[in-house]
């Protein structure tokens, strides 16, 4: 699809170029397979650049461009924080033959953070009432993880042959505990490790192997699992207390006002951004460039 933004053409390269770079970002963290979200992606890429345009264009026409010796000068110092050529190739995935491309976007985003640290004011320090209702606002992103205490009564077979003997062995402890046998009794009667804590304490997910995880934290208080198998051997659990997600005392978050700024930043950014494109003439077509 063809765009033009104020008379300046956005190739069909240019938009395959943002295509690829956003896919891949949303790739390497796994939140896409295949080609799901291509058209969405799509629809980034054409965003991106006709808003990273019109803030070209303005900078621009407010300061003149940047010569080629002040964007090469700022390629040699990226070079240099990444310890070299080598290295900075090596770090970034880019190959001495994206030069051209390399330097095309470093000129872009000098352009840019030209512009904006020009023409946005500096954030100042929030109040401590703009930081309360921030954290009101936002206070699903603050929350404690889930927790559950469990116990447990565990058996591991001495054979892979008495394996079989040791699960119907603990189906019948667990027949009893449901009957009305203390569970921490049961357990140091028929536990197979004496060191083996019963009491394993709280567990939040991520921290034991997913099939104790699926099992502990989808049961009730005093709930007792099924006989569980894992690779060391034969458990029950039994949950005897859990946290539910709480709000973290906002005291206690240490990014909160970095976070703040951020966003009020992004705002900014948005905001300015609408008034180019309010000013500016965008057209799309479904014509190629090509």
């Amino acid at each position: 699809m063809a765009i033009t933004v104020n008379g300046e053409s956005i190739s069909d390269d240019e938009i395959e170029e943002e295509f690829d770079s956003i896919k891949e970002h949303y790739q390497n963290l796994g939140e896409v397979v295949c080609c799901d979200r291509d058209q969405e992606f799509q629809q980034y890429a054409r965003e991106n650049l006709i808003n990273r345009t019109l803030l070209e264009q303005e900078s621009m026409k407010k300061f003149g461009n940047l010569d080629d010796s002040v964007v090469e000068k700022r390629f040699e110092e990226l070079k240099a924080e990444h310890g070299g050529e080598q290295e900075f190739f090596e770090n970034t995935g880019f190959t001495p033959g994206d030069k051209k491309m390399i330097l095309r976007r470093l000129r872009s985003s000098m352009l840019v953070d030209r512009l904006l640290e020009s023409e946005l004011p500096e954030l100042k320090d929030p109040t401590d009432e703009e930081l309360e209702a921030y954290y009101q606002e936002n206070i699903s992103r603050y929350l404690s993880e889930e927790e559950v205490r469990v116990s447990q009564i565990f058996i591991e077979p001495a054979s892979h042959e008495a394996a079989r003997e040791a699960y119907l062995a603990l189906r019948e402890v667990r027949k009893e505990i449901l009957n009305g046998k203390d569970f921490d009794q049961a357990a140091a009667e028929h536990g197979s490790d004496e060191e083996r804590d019963i009491d394993l304490g709280f567990m939040k997910q991520g921290t034991t192997m997913p099939e104790v995880e699926a099992i502990t934290f989808s049961m009730e208080i005093g709930e007792v699992s099924p006989v569980i198998a894992t690779h060391y051997g034969f458990h029950l659990f039994k949950v005897t207390d859990r946290k539910d997600p709480a709000p973290i005392p906002r005291d206690e978050i240490e990014t909160l006002e970095e976070q703040w700024k951020t966003e009020s930043r992004n705002t900014a950014v948005e905001s300015y951004i609408s008034s180019l494109r309010d000013q500016g003439t965008i057209e799309e077509n479904a014509e190629s460039n090509s």
